[in-house]
């Protein structure tokens, strides 16, 4: 759930070599380490997230009970909202009128997307990676690398990993000017020794909790269904379509696909044409860009196509204007 909300559950597999110590490793070793890491520590911390002008902090509470993971994350500004996760069973504690209530209504769901692998041989096509030094973030030393994009369609990216742990401390997204769009940082941070009862969530009266189970993979048959395509993508990302059925009727299905080229992602999804929805909507907050484009489907019918993910605008635009509708 934390690799999700920082987007680092995307950064794999790369190629370098990196001199710490005196001793030898790969960025591929650090970025494994980091990924199990977030699967297999148990980590207590206070970190803050800024995408664009927003700037939002809250707490995440890892604890890996019987092999299986528990987490916590508490939202400390704004309306009091948590997220328990028990493998992958998630359990949202919100409050009556929250605004993330709303917002589901309104934007279709997608699937939890898993860390994604990439062939080794591809990345180096995609990306240069660069030892950056040591640093210290919530006091414990870091190791810093650089992933910066060869082609104008993907942006750039750096983090910091614990020295001893490999756990990821802060993360960083740049667009192709270097300008920064978005950061996570842990501001306090306790690695190991965390009670299980730190994930146990507390108790508000006029709360509403919904739980929901997440999805490990796509089964074959759903991928069938998925009839709209873009024509074009950036070069090195690749698909991991779904199909989404909205429960009780109240939409049509959506075809949703999720592109990643293993450090950036992105989603295409094209349904029906909603009532009083807007049309060729443009946004970008932070790294994540929205856009919206109306097309004419089988039989004439208008199709809303909605790109959003972490890509340039140019490129995002370019995905939503060439949509193929394959019989």
């Amino acid at each position: 759930m934390i690799a999700s909300i920082c987007r680092s559950t995307v950064l794999v597999f790369v190629i370098g070599a990196v001199m710490v110590c005196g001793a030898e490793r790969s960025a591929l070793e650090w970025l494994d380490a980091m990924n199990r890491g977030f699967r297999t520590l148990d980590y207590d911390g206070v970190f803050s997230y800024q995408s664009g002008a927003d700037l939002t902090t809250l707490r995440v509470v890892h604890v890996v009970i019987d092999g299986i993971e528990h987490e916590r994350l508490i939202h400390l500004d704004g309306a009091r909202r948590e997220f328990i996760r028990r493998g992958l069973e998630i359990t949202r504690i919100l409050q009556p009128k929250d605004k993330i209530l709303e917002l589901e209504k309104a934007v279709p769901p997608t699937r939890f997307v898993q860390a994604f692998s990439r062939r080794l041989d591809a990345i180096d096509d995609l990306y240069r990676v660069e030892l950056n030094g040591l640093g210290r973030v919530a006091g414990r030393r870091a190791i810093r690398l650089s992933i910066v994009p060869l082609d104008q369609d993907r942006y750039g990216v750096g983090i910091w990993l614990d020295h001893a742990t490999g756990l990821l401390l802060r993360f960083e997204r740049y667009d192709l000017r270097g300008s920064r769009l978005e950061r996570f940082q842990f501001g306090h941070l306790t690695i190991g020794g965390i009670p299980r009862t730190a994930v146990i969530p507390e108790e508000h009266a006029g709360e509403i909790k919904t739980t929901m189970k997440l999805e490990s993979r796509v089964e074959p048959h759903e991928t069938q269904r998925i009839r709209w395509r873009p024509q074009w993508v950036p070069r090195g990302f690749d698909n991991y379509p779904s199909n989404i059925s909205q429960a009780m009727g109240e939409r049509d299905n959506v075809d949703a696909m999720i592109y990643t080229d293993g450090f950036a992602a992105f989603s295409v999804f094209v349904q029906a044409m909603p009532n009083r929805r807007e049309v060729n909507f443009e946004r970008r907050n932070g790294a994540t860009t929205v856009i919206t484009r109306t097309l004419q489907g089988p039989m004439g019918k208008t199709q809303l196509v909605t790109v959003v993910g972490e890509v340039p605008a140019k490129t995002a635009k370019k995905i939503a204007s060439d949509m193929v509708y394959v019989r």
